[in-house]
């Protein structure tokens, strides 16, 4: 009676540690799923991203842009009457700048 009864103990025990491992490794699979998904989000943004710049670059190319003044066969008045473009020539571009700085500060931070 006491033999089945230290082994029925020893099946329990046994029991619990499993449901302990199996636990401890579904968490396990849980987050290496969650960072798999993060891998693969961050890849398909690269690719978006590569391909908006891609478009970009091949605009870019096709405008051209105004001839730029020779400093040294221009006048001061001439120079002074420059107007400097801080305009963005694309929000797509802008926005992409400002997710990487802030997928940096996420890294970093």
């Amino acid at each position: 009676m006491q033999n089945s009864s230290s082994q029925y103990s020893s099946l329990i025990k046994e029991q619990r540690q499993l449901k302990k491992a199996e636990t401890m490794l579904q968490s396990m699979i849980d987050k290496i799923n969650h960072e798999l998904n993060q891998l693969v989000v961050e890849e398909l943004q690269i690719k978006s991203r590569d391909a908006q710049l891609s478009v970009e670059t091949t605009t870019a190319k096709m405008v051209k842009p105004d001839p730029l003044l020779d400093v040294a066969t221009c006048s001061t008045a001439e120079i002074n009457q420059q107007k400097l473009d801080l305009a963005v020539q694309d929000d797509k571009l802008l926005k992409s700048l400002e997710e990487s700085e802030d997928d940096l500060d996420d890294l970093v931070g």
